[in-house]
């Protein structure tokens, strides 16, 4: 199947979905998908790194988080107060573990409801999460740029370079 076939079919595929809020179907011109697909690999590959990267540092995070939940709490703690283990006063080290221990076991009290982040972010990353009018002008700014996973620090990309370069046939 040629780009232009694919992407007449996901296009129709999509309106076939009717969206619950409005009962009606989803419309996405099949130029949208030519623009995804028309992008390089190695944007797409990027991507895909990326995610798996994350989901590899929260596996590793998580299980240091089971194994020493107070080692943890002490680690994010001096990172967050950008000290190291190193330069601590006897002060500072007791503090910290007593803070550590602190912080597991009110976690271990208030289970679901505890948050080691400020509920000021928890609330911005929900009111962030559900702003569809952001949502929409962030996708449309990077439509060109095939970035879908939003980083703040990259907002500014340059575009690739690659255009005429490697064809993307969808046959691998």
């Amino acid at each position: 199947m040629k780009i232009k076939e694919v992407c007449e079919n996901i296009s129709r595929m999509t309106y076939a979905y009717i969206n619950p809020d409005t009962k009606q179907p989803t419309v996405v011109p099949s130029k949208h998908y030519k623009d995804i697909l028309d992008q390089p690999v190695e944007v797409l590959v990027n991507d895909q790194v990326k995610k798996q990267f994350l989901n590899i540092m929260f596996k590793q995070m998580k299980a240091l988080k089971d194994e020493e939940p107070i080692l943890f709490n002490e680690t994010l703690l001096l990172m967050d107060l950008n000290k190291t283990p190193d330069n601590l006063e006897l002060n500072e080290e007791a503090a910290l573990k007593i803070t550590a221990t602190e912080l597991v076991e009110n976690e271990k009290a208030q289970k679901k409801k505890f948050h080691l982040i400020d509920n000021e972010y928890l609330n911005a990353y929900e009111s962030t999460k559900n702003d569809s009018e952001l949502m929409a002008q962030l996708f449309g700014e990077q439509q060109n740029e095939r970035i879908y996973s939003i980083e703040l620090d990259e907002m500014d990309m340059e575009k690739p370079k690659a255009k005429g370069g490697k064809s993307n046939d969808l046959q691998h």
